[in-house]
């Protein structure tokens, strides 16, 4: 009989580490197994043909389940039983394995592999008697079985599970040198498992010169907290440093309260989009952080974010949870505002889920916490939060996502700042009038999507009408956003202003004929003939500098080279101010 391991992924470009893992582990002990992975964006007659295809012999099923696609695997439950009914189907994974009822809610599945799965997943491949497999709850007749706990396997004996020959290149990899987390974070389940566990440094580097000699696009790291052991995390980072192919991107999950200034000092030195930063903040709010045992001190994370920002290779995302105890609109406004002037490169607002196995889950009711009762379980109401709250929240962190976390609007969000008290409300009455902007234009009945020229123009619309606005200065500000993110292709009436004179227009012409000028601003440019740069490229003269650091503190025209050939990680394009005699 042969084993068919299933990923159900929540994006094409994410990979199933987990059945990998399994994959590996059962052709070590020499058994017969096939991998599929697919998305929950596929329909599901689909996902259940593609399934039934593999079935070509008798065959056993294993989902790797989690709460993006645990209702895609109940949806095809029934169906596979139906049409394969001698297949035994079994779930493994945090959402199966944690969920205590999981057995008596889906009659389809057959068992559940609780803990780890590289020690009892190949027993279950061989075909051992399901008594003899450790970790499974499994059905004998009506009443559920529960064998003892799995084995925990060293980590130095888990297998690499990429090879040169499999490797999904248009993917992101995931990769782990730990298990376990040393906090107990009542949302989370990472340290429900108890000490955290390493693999050795010896083939942490073996493992790593691979990816680096594959030339991987990014390598996302899921160790927990992967720097719980500072020493050992500057070695990792170092050694990246050393061996660096100028290509890969290395994501790692941080607690930002551990790094100290040796960890600045040395990663000052990093390769500009080496490394990617993503550190768990979720509340600033003390009474909220002691409820949930979130172990952090916030001056320490504002010390040590400024530090890796201050150099600026480094990108770096910040996370808040919306829904967690003691934290009511006003305070999570003020964790919101505490986080955003640290001015991470991202600030992602998520929602919270009563994770199956969670403390908090168990703890929920005492604080009036209601979540759904569909995956993910995410949180309806709080004692603190009413639904109403939750959704401006949700207005919020989609404003967040569309106007911030993209990086392209930094010039514009930065002059609104400034009228009004604090970030939180100019993200409220931005999402609010967003809204409204968006349900005007709604087919369906659903909001419509805003194009780039539509999001330009809210923001000026929106901006003109608050108290002391200077609509001229903010026209320029988006003006100069949107020369960052595009060649302009035609003519704005609402942005653009007057021509350029004849005089100016021959000045432009003859900087990109000028050797020494294109050799100075236009490096990759050099030898090329005046018109072909002109079509990589575009100058600007603005009435006064709109965008920070500029070198000019006053007033008059500015010209600004815009280089499209060449941009930063936000895609936006590198910008020069240059000498031009001619104004306006």
């Amino acid at each position: 009989m042969d084993t068919l391991l299933i990923s159900i992924n929540s994006k094409y470009s994410h990979t199933g580490l987990a059945v990998r893992y399994l994959e590996a582990a059962i052709r070590r002990a020499e058994g017969s197994c096939q991998v599929l992975e697919c998305t929950i964006n596929q329909l599901p007659h689909q996902l259940l043909s593609e399934i039934y295809r593999r079935c070509a012999r008798p065959t056993r099923l294993l989902f790797s389940t989690y709460i993006w696609n645990v209702a895609t695997i109940a949806r095809l439950g029934p169906d596979l039983k139906a049409i394969l009914p001698h297949c035994p189907i079994f779930c493994g994974g945090p959402e199966a394995g944690y969920d205590p009822d999981f057995l008596s809610k889906y009659p389809w599945c057959d068992g559940v592999l609780t803990g780890e799965g590289e020690i009892p997943v190949p027993l279950l491949a061989a075909g051992a008697p399901l008594p003899e497999v450790p970790g499974l709850h499994w059905r004998d007749g009506a009443r559920v079985v529960q064998n003892g706990p799995a084995p925990v396997p060293d980590m130095d004996q888990l297998p690499f599970v990429y090879t040169a020959d499999t490797l999904p290149r248009d993917r992101t990899l995931y990769y782990e040198t730990s298990r376990g987390c040393p906090f107990h974070c009542h949302y989370c389940l990472s340290g429900a498992g108890g000490q955290v566990r390493f693999r050795s440094l010896e083939k942490v580097f073996a493992e790593l010169d691979f990816f680096l000699a594959q030339r991987v696009r990014q390598v996302k790291f899921v160790d927990r907290t992967f720097n719980c052991d500072r020493a050992r995390a500057r070695t990792i980072w170092r050694y990246l440093m050393e061996h660096d192919n100028g290509v890969t991107n290395f994501h790692f999950e941080l607690g930002a309260d551990l790094l100290g200034p040796e960890d600045a000092a040395l990663l000052e030195g990093a390769r500009r989009g080496l490394f990617q930063f993503e550190i768990g903040v979720q509340s600033t709010h003390p009474a909220t952080v002691a409820a949930v045992q979130r172990v952090h001190d916030f001056r320490a994370i504002a010390k040590a974010v400024g530090a890796l920002l201050a150099p600026g290779n480094i990108h770096i995302h910040l996370d808040l949870i919306a829904g967690l105890p003691h934290e009511d609109l006003t305070a999570f406004s003020r964790s919101f505002d505490d986080v955003y002037r640290l001015h991470p490169h991202q600030l992602q607002l998520g929602f919270l889920k009563l994770l199956h196995g969670s403390l908090l889950r168990q703890e929920a009711e005492g604080y009036g916490i209601v979540c759904s009762e569909a995956p993910p379980y995410q949180v309806l109401r709080t004692r603190w939060l009413s639904f109403a709250d939750l959704l401006l929240l949700e207005q919020v962190e989609d404003c967040v996502d569309t106007f911030y976390n993209c990086g392209r609007y930094r010039t514009a969000i930065g002059y609104l700042e400034q009228l009004l008290e604090s970030p939180f409300a100019l993200y409220c009455q931005l999402a609010q009038y967003m809204q409204l902007e968006r349900q005007k234009e709604q087919v369906s009945g659903m909001p419509a999507a805003l194009s780039k020229e539509d999001k330009w123009r809210l923001l000026l619309a929106f901006g003109t009408g608050l108290p002391g606005a200077d609509a001229a200065r903010l026209r320029q500000c988006i003006q100069f956003d949107r020369l960052r993110q595009e060649r302009p292709k035609k003519h704005l009436p609402f942005l653009d202003g007057g021509d350029l004179t004849p005089r100016y227009r021959q000045q432009i012409r003859d900087f990109y004929g000028d050797e020494a000028q294109v050799a100075q601003y236009l490096p990759g440019h050099v030898g090329m003939h005046p018109a072909a740069i002109a079509k990589s490229v575009y100058i600007h003269v603005f009435p006064y500098p709109v965008w920070p650091d500029s070198r000019e503190t006053a007033g008059g025209p500015v010209a600004v080279l815009f280089d499209y050939s060449r941009t930063d990680p936000d895609k936006n394009a590198i910008f020069y101010q240059i000498d031009l005699d001619e104004s306006v």
